[in-house]
């Protein structure tokens, strides 16, 4: 922030005069009503009076944690002290940088922040960088960090983006319930927001904005209604228990079928069949691939372990229904992306994706999206079946060896519908991770 996001320097002359795209103006969204005045702030503002902020109407605030991992905002404490011993509500926010550890960031701004009081804003992911990462990549690790921040607070993150940046570097991704924090700047009395947000909760109109109390500009926002509901946006709630996962894969490995409570088939409904007649457990979910910049519909397994290890990864792959040539497939395991392409057609049964280390526990899943590159025209069909994981040997060592603290062999798993196979804890579920699809270039043209 302090700056203008990718991208929506354009998005901003657009909405001020410029023809917008029919989809852009379909996301032209105005506000409900009085807006309350805010502003976001970082070390590149100095020390700033915040009693001549109050004074000037400034009823919210931001403070900048961190540029990711690396640049610890040396005003932050003051800011965060500052603001609310002046009665200003105020709330943290990151720069996000997809190219590093989501956790460890999300981590490094609970840690600076601290508990947040009854009258905090929800934490804020400032998704404008793309770091030479796909969307794909983008995608997953913003939902990690939302996912992870929601539990330790209890509270919904706020995420900050533009139209431009999040359709087309992180594409579109539904992280509802998250409000929206929109970046454009311009004269225009509504912005044009990105999907799959239908409002927008607090609008960033200028970066060049002039503030009592504070020596040179100041980004500008705007919270979509009063001071009594940007109160009940601090939504304070206790923080939820851990989430008990859909299925935990034993030591040995196990199978995940397509009906299981673990596996999600994404996008629009009507895209996605089901059928009795093939796959593990007498069925499975197929769609029909495109050559799309960004997936529609995607098949994704949400995966636990209960050991970490080294696991052969396989999906099975009908051969009524497996008919793409190039599925890309990514497997999050042990904090990491593994990008691969298969072809479907190639095998009826069970194919390998290769093998790969996995942690113990949740936050692990493997997802591919139908934006293989193959036309719908052509009419090729993309199967979601199965996912089966075999341990071949200890954590990091993969020596085929079974691992000796446990006694147990590494034998295939059982096949057959459900989370898992056979020793899984049942009843149990799993955190999901979402890894939406597609490789964007990114320009960007922000201060941090």
């Amino acid at each position: 922030m302090g700056g203008c996001v990718d991208g929506d320097t354009d998005s901003a002359a657009g909405a001020g005069g410029e023809e917008l795209s029919s989809t852009e103006q379909a996301a032209t969204v105005c506000g409900t009503g009085p807006t309350v005045k805010g502003i976001d702030v970082s070390y590149y503002q100095g020390t700033i009076d915040w009693a001549a902020a109050k004074a000037d109407g400034v009823e919210f605030a931001f403070v900048r944690v961190s540029d990711g991992l690396n640049n610890h905002d040396s005003k932050f404490a003051a800011n965060w002290a500052g603001t609310k011993a002046k009665g200003i509500l105020r709330g943290a926010y990151q720069f996000f940088r997809p190219g590093q550890d989501a956790i460890a960031q999300a981590d490094l701004l609970l840690s600076t922040m601290g508990p947040l009081g009854a009258n905090d804003l929800p934490p804020v992911i400032d998704v404008e960088a793309a770091d030479g990462m796909s969307a794909a990549q983008i995608s997953a690790k913003v939902k990690q960090w939302i996912a992870h921040v929601k539990a330790a607070t209890g509270r919904t993150p706020i995420v900050y983006t533009g139209f431009y940046f999040w359709r087309d570097s992180v594409g579109a991704p539904n992280v509802l319930p998250s409000p929206l924090w929109h970046a454009q700047y311009s004269s225009a009395a509504c912005p044009n927001i990105p999907s799959p947000w239908t409002t927008w909760a607090i609008w960033q109109y200028s970066s060049s904005g002039r503030v009592s109390g504070i020596s040179g500009n100041v980004d500008m926002n705007r919270f979509n209604g009063t001071r009594t509901q940007l109160l009940a946006l601090t939504g304070a709630s206790t923080p939820p228990p851990p989430a008990t996962p859909c299925a935990v894969v034993p030591t040995e490995g196990g199978t995940i079928d397509d009906s299981s409570t673990c596996f999600t088939g994404g996008g629009p409904a009507a895209s996605l069949r089901k059928v009795g007649s093939a796959g593990i457990g007498g069925g499975l979910t197929w769609t029909y691939t495109t050559a799309d910049a960004t997936e529609a519909n995607f098949g994704e397994w949400a995966l636990e372990l209960a050991t970490s290890g080294r696991y052969r990864v396989e999906i099975s792959t009908p051969a009524a229904f497996a008919k793409s040539k190039q599925a890309r497939y990514v497997v999050h395991s042990d904090g990491a992306d593994h990008e691969m392409a298969l072809d479907q057609a190639a095998v009826d049964g069970w194919q390998s994706l290769g093998e790969l280390d996995f942690a113990a526990g949740g936050m692990q899943s493997v997802h591919v999206g139908d934006d293989t590159g193959e036309p719908t025209s052509e009419r090729v069909q993309l199967a979601f079946d199965a996912v089966r994981l075999t341990r071949v040997g200890d954590h990091r060592l993969g020596d085929g060896a079974p691992d000796p603290s446990d006694g147990t062999d590494p034998a295939a798993p059982t096949d057959g519908a459900g989370c898992a196979a056979a020793g899984s804890t049942s009843g149990s579920a799993l955190a999901l991770l979402p890894v939406l699809g597609s490789l964007v270039a990114l320009r960007r043209r922000r201060r941090r």
